[in-house]
């Protein structure tokens, strides 16, 4: 297969961002870094970025494990080893490529930790090919299977499917990483880190071999990461079986235990996928109470909250979920915080295209979480921003009106006469969240911000970017085209809701426009394209709204009617939230490609807003 996967598609926003909310909804603990779900949520873009920029330019390092204990549901402790919140973000944004890549390998007969597959679906084809007078049963058990994985041959089997080499290079960094275990450091020579979200998907690949292998040899196969079965029609088929897959498995350099593996059948009963099969019954098992053993903390490393659950709690007596398979894996990413459906079909957002259709009346919009910025507004003349613990406090007259949680702010603007303590300035600062500054009618006064140098290996490339001028025509062909065409979509809806000659020739001008810009050969000349294409789009606007409106057109200095000042209000919101994201994003704000740098000019910005 021809691997088409690259290192840009993991970097891409769209992917970095869904990865950080596969991340965020997993709720997972924090790593070695002591950096909490909450705490990377602050400045958020700017984090990702920054990701994005040590992976570019190669001075990425993974923080070593976390390597932590939780009880066995048969007694006992299982080590799980997680990786720091910004690690887990990198893995996931990998696991979102490359997984189709490892589907398309993958064979029917194995059912974990993929999409739209369950547990649910393994147990039904046992008792379909146990109809089928398949009522011998090899019941195997792999000795510590994902501490035993050899990181050579699944490196061999990964660049088989994955041809990028800094995507390579990313995995092995990850199977050979550093674990903390209390005092002790020590380095993975085999094995994939359970608590990763990579972790499942190359498991699956390493065993992906056993697979083949028991179907080539038309042995019926049903997996469940490492908890298998083979079933047969006689005691000499299981046999033979079970001897075959013990070959398959020494060629792996993995081998079968003993005390867990043998040959039994329906009738005397055996347990697979927290069920158990008895004659033609399948009865979900029934697992005792478990009962935590006590641990020295002075050897181990504490326990932290990786989930909501207590484990010394009454969360401890919850019964196993109906889809949730009882194994090493399942119960370790369980504990990790990772779901069996850890990497689903998301589709990033869209902009508006050329189609002009809309959505059916009622339908609602897709969207599940919070948005990119979240912006407190303060207006109000007399009031004060201060901040306690972990919230911003908003009073007035010595009175509480609202109390904030910090982690839910991404930007502040301020409007007038607002007053900003010491220790809500300073908080901001820390935190990279800027504050902006406006008169009460929205002219811009000035920004209050940490002066950041993560992003001056980007700056370079920007500035770089921005001397090139076939780059800058370009990518401002690109944006204007963009901005044409959704003010087009947004028009021709008008149209198809009232008549109107004017609009008709604005929408007529503008595509024309379309065209014509195809073979803008300067920035001049693009920047006039775009200044016709602004004028007639709102001469239709202004043809279709009521004369009550006094609205013939766009005029900024000063706005003349009420619906340009509107315009001119959003425009200003708009145009400091865009700023926001920029500066997050680790862009420099003044450094565009269709306005020419000048001091004082944030050209990046104000270039494609009107």
């Amino acid at each position: 297969m021809n691997a088409s996967v690259s290192l840009t598609q993991v970097l891409s926003d769209a992917n970095l961002l869904q990865a950080w909310y596969k991340v965020k909804s997993n709720q997972g603990c924090a790593g070695t870094d002591g950096v909490t779900l909450g705490d990377f949520e602050r400045n958020l873009f700017s984090k990702l970025a920054l990701i994005k920029d040590e992976v570019v330019y190669e001075t990425y390092r993974p923080w070593p494990l976390l390597r932590v204990y939780v009880p066995k549901k048969n007694g006992g402790l299982r080590p799980l080893s997680i990786p720091t919140v910004r690690d887990r973000v990198l893995h996931t944004a990998v696991s979102l490529v490359i997984t189709p890549l490892f589907e398309a390998e993958f064979e029917e007969c194995s059912f974990a930790y993929r999409q739209g597959r369950s547990v649910q679906m393994a147990v039904e084809q046992v008792e379909r090919l146990r109809d089928q007078g398949l009522v011998w049963v090899v019941d195997a058990d792999i000795k510590s299977y994902f501490d035993e994985i050899d990181h050579n041959r699944l490196l061999l089997e990964v660049a088989k499917l994955v041809h990028d080499e800094a995507i390579l290079s990313l995995i092995k960094q990850w199977l050979k990483a550093a674990v903390r275990d209390g005092k002790r450091t020590e380095y993975l020579k085999r094995g994939v880190p359970q608590g990763s979200p990579v972790s499942p998907l190359l498991a699956n690949l390493y065993l992906d071999k056993l697979d083949e292998a028991m179907l080539g040899e038309n042995y019926r196969l049903i997996r469940f990461s490492d908890d298998f079965i083979v079933l047969c029609k006689s005691r000499k088929q299981a046999e033979k079986g079970l001897k075959f897959t013990e070959q398959v498995l020494e060629s792996l350099k993995l081998r079968i235990s003993s005390e867990k593996t043998g040959i039994t059948t329906f009738d005397q009963g055996f347990r697979f996928l927290g069920v158990d099969f008895v004659r033609s019954l399948a009865l979900k098992a029934v697992y005792p109470d478990v009962e935590l053993t006590p641990v020295k903390f002075d050897t181990l490393a504490f326990v932290p909250p990786c989930s909501s659950r207590d484990l010394n709690g009454p969360a401890q007596q919850e019964k196993i979920p109906e889809q949730t398979a009882v194994t090493a894996m399942a119960d370790a990413f369980s504990q990790a915080g990772i779901a069996p459906d850890d990497f689903p079909d998301i589709e990033p957002p869209e902009l508006l295209t050329g189609d002009e259709s809309e959505p059916e009346a009622g339908a609602a919009a897709g969207v599940d979480h919070d948005p990119l910025l979240r912006t407190l507004y303060l207006f109000k003349p007399g009031t004060v921003l201060g901040k306690e613990s972990e919230r911003f406090v908003i009073r007035r007259s010595g009175k509480v009106l609202q109390k904030v949680l910090s982690i839910k702010v991404d930007q502040i603007m301020i409007f007038g006469n607002i007053q900003i303590t010491t220790q809500a300035m300073q908080f901001c600062i820390a935190e990279k969240i800027p504050i902006f500054l406006l008169s009460g009618k929205g002219k811009f006064y000035g920004i209050i911000d940490a002066f950041d140098t993560d992003p001056v290996l980007l700056h370079r490339d920007q500035f770089n970017r921005a001397s090139d001028v076939d780059f800058c025509l370009g990518l401002a062909k690109e944006l204007i085209h963009g901005k044409i065409n959704n003010s087009l979509v947004l028009l021709r809806r008008q149209s198809r809701r009232q008549s109107s000659s004017e609009l008709s020739k604005s929408v007529t001008g503008m595509t024309s426009i379309l065209q014509k810009m195809k073979s803008a050969q300067t920035l001049d000349e693009l920047r006039g394209y775009e200044g016709f294409a602004a004028r007639s789009y709102f001469q239709g606007i202004a043809s279709v709204l009521d004369g009550d409106w006094r609205f013939s057109g766009r005029k900024k200095h000063p706005p003349a009617d009420p619906v340009n000042a509107l315009l001119s209000y959003g425009y200003t919101l708009l145009y400091y939230n865009i700023y926001s994201l920029a500066r997050a994003r680790g862009l420099n704000p003044h450094v565009g490609f269709l306005h020419s740098i000048r001091p004082g000019h944030p050209a990046l910005i104000s270039g494609y807003l009107e």
